[in-house]
């Protein structure tokens, strides 16, 4: 019985984190009651505008290349200044502005404007990044940066 319980509230939990990307994209004008079970379970990620509130570290590789980054996000905005080591020994760093907008399926967190940290001035070496982020059965995040035209995995931790 028990197992049947939580498997029903997995099931539950995906469900609304489903709902909630999907309705989040419309307006909606009308008020709607929402069933008790619904409203005991409230996965952190189904509400884009706390799934990844706060301080998040992220490492990627992208054609062997690793990409180290800081990402701050309040609500649906945030700053992610990235540091990226090249094989001959340079350093690029950009910070770029952070949108996070729900899909179908999850999220995108798209990078906009990369300039030289802590300046205005544009960086022309840095090309904005964007990532994919699904939740989980589990509850957590599957991350994956698809800027480069194809998508790598990103591990990406809270501070």
């Amino acid at each position: 019985m028990k197992t049947k319980q939580s498997s029903l509230k997995k099931l539950t939990a995906f469900g609304l984190m489903t709902l909630a990307a999907t309705s989040l994209s419309m307006i909606s004008t009308t008020a709607f009651s929402v069933p008790a079970v619904a409203q005991q379970i409230r996965p952190r990620i189904a509400n884009p505008n706390i799934a990844l509130e706060g301080d998040w570290t992220l490492f990627w590789r992208s054609n062997g290349i690793t990409h180290r980054a800081r990402l701050s996000m309040d609500g649906n905005f945030g700053t992610m200044v990235v540091n990226v080591r090249l094989p001959n020994g340079r350093l690029i760093a950009a910070q770029q502005r952070m949108t996070l907008t729900p899909t179908s399926n999850g999220f995108i967190l798209r990078g906009s404007r990369p300039t030289y940290p802590g300046t205005r001035t544009p960086n022309p070496n840095y090309e904005p990044d964007e990532f994919e982020i699904h939740p989980t059965r589990s509850s957590s995040l599957n991350v994956r940066n698809c800027s480069a035209g194809f998508c790598v995995p990103v591990t990406m931790r809270p501070l």
